[in-house]
This record gives C-alpha cells, sequence and structure tokens, in this order.
C-alpha cells in the first residue's frame, strides 16, 4: 500500500469535515465564523443524527457552526458575531450549554481530534515481556468477550460504526489492553484505547495504538484520535507517536 502523507490526511480532514459540517471547504480554513444547517450528505462522520443538533468545529482559524434549522436564530445572534477564541471560551460554552439544556441536552468537550501520515509515525517500542498482535474485521468480534475495554471497542456487531481492527496486547497468554479503530467515515477510522490499570505506565498504550495506525495507514486509511482537551496524558501519548492536532470540536449531546 502506498503511503499516506501529510498532505492527503489535511485534505481527508476536510473534506470529511465539509460533508459533516454541510459547509465548504473553504469555510474551514478561513479566519470567518460560518453557520450552516444541518443537512446529510454522502461522506459525513456515522454519528447519529440527532434531531435537534449543534457542532461547532475550528481547524485552528475562524470556526464552523452547523445546528438544525429551529437552532439558526439563536446561532446567528449569539454565536456568528463572535471570534473563534470567543466561541471557545468558558462563558461562550457556558451559555451555549444553558441553550441546549431547554432541549435536555448539553456540550460535549471541546474535545482535541489528532491525525497522522505514514512520513509522521514515529518509531516506538514493544514492552519487555509484552507480545503485541493484530486482529482484522473477521475476528475482532471475538474479542467482545473481553468487556475491560469499552474504551477500545464498541461490542456491537450492529454497530454503525463496526471495528475494523484492533492491537491486542498480552502479558504471559492475559489480555492486557486493546486498542480499536473504528469505521467513523469511509476514509477515517477513529483509535480508543484501554490498558488495564495494573498495567498502565509501561509502555503498552503506547506501543498498540502505535501498532494499529501503522495497519490503518497499511489500509489506506486515515487514522484518528480524540481525547478531551483536558485529558494531557491522551494527548502527550498521540503526539509522542507522531499524531498532530487537525481540529477541535465541541457539540451537543442527548442526556441519558
Amino acid at each position: 500500500m502506498a503511503a499516506i502523507c501529510r498532505r492527503s490526511v489535511i485534505q481527508t480532514v476536510k473534506t470529511v469535515l465539509s460533508a459533516d459540517l454541510a459547509c465548504s471547504e473553504s469555510n474551514l480554513i478561513t479566519d470567518a465564523v460560518s453557520v450552516h444547517e444541518a443537512v446529510i450528505r454522502e461522506g459525513r462522520f456515522r454519528f447519529p443524527v440527532r434531531r435537534q443538533t449543534l457542532s461547532i468545529v475550528t481547524m485552528g482559524k475562524g470556526a464552523v457552526i452547523s445546528c438544525n434549522p429551529e437552532r439558526m436564530e439563536w446561532v446567528r445572534q449569539h454565536l456568528e458575531p463572535l471570534t473563534r477564541g470567543q466561541i471557545f471560551s468558558a462563558g461562550t460554552i457556558a451559555a451555549t450549554e444553558d441553550y441546549v439544556q431547554r432541549d435536555n441536552q448539553y456540550i460535549a468537550g471541546p474535545d482535541q481530534k489528532y491525525v497522522c501520515s505514514t512520513d509522521d509515525l514515529k518509531a516506538f517500542k514493544i514492552p519487555h515481556g509484552i507480545n503485541i498482535s493484530i486482529c482484522d474485521r473477521s475476528s475482532v468480534t471475538n474479542l467482545y468477550e473481553h468487556t475491560n475495554f469499552s474504551h477500545a471497542l464498541s461490542f456491537r456487531t450492529d454497530c454503525e460504526r463496526p471495528d475494523m481492527l484492533a492491537s491486542i496486547a498480552e502479558c504471559e497468554g492475559k489480555i492486557v489492553g486493546i486498542a480499536g479503530a473504528s469505521a467513523d467515515c469511509d476514509f477515517m477510522w477513529q483509535i480508543g484505547v484501554d490498558v488495564l490499570p495494573e498495567y498502565q505506565g509501561r509502555g503498552i498504550g503506547k506501543a498498540i495504538v502505535g501498532t494499529l495506525t501503522k495497519a490503518i495507514l497499511d489500509e489506506g486509511i486515515t487514522p484518528y484520535y480524540s481525547t478531551e482537551v483536558s485529558n494531557l496524558q491522551s494527548r502527550q501519548l498521540a503526539i509522542s507517536l507522531g499524531y498532530w492536532p487537525a481540529w477541535i470540536q465541541l457539540y451537543a449531546r442527548d442526556r441519558t
């Protein structure tokens, strides 16, 4: 499989985000704040479509806001006149949360999204005494009996974002860590990772995420990694493997 260069990865991110937010690619790289009605487009992420939706994304310059028609007036009045920095400030996030609470929702994030290319992937070590293997889609469901790894796998055979690959860390025959890749869209697979608490701090997470990242790139797919901005340990893991920050996102989620 041909290497996936950084330029190709950046283009993939813009293509997918523009489909997901129902905007143009140029909206993602300008300094302006733009507002768009949420519509389902081909190539978008396969996350559930909520009747009441609100998503705010920045790739580092301006911001793009996508929402359902009923929220358009409020968004244009309260968010569109602001700068990117003001939109992602604590005060504006709190005001936006107050607004969506009337629909029994809350604001999730800000989440930092990282991506990696073939050339950027850094070397990593396999910890002593740890064996790492790869499961493909035909066998990944065999891991669903290991329910201690909820951040790595969906544990659903009917999921719209199916588990495609997984890297497994074993110590003396016991599974101690799993990193899974879900097909969040046709061109980007998200990595989730879990390591048993008593085995953390040994470099296992980095090893299985690095192994899985290489496997995804070998499939010709862009790997991405999502974490809360406040999760410094998770962010450092991504950076240590050569991932770089691609976008930041806030979004409304339903309360359960």
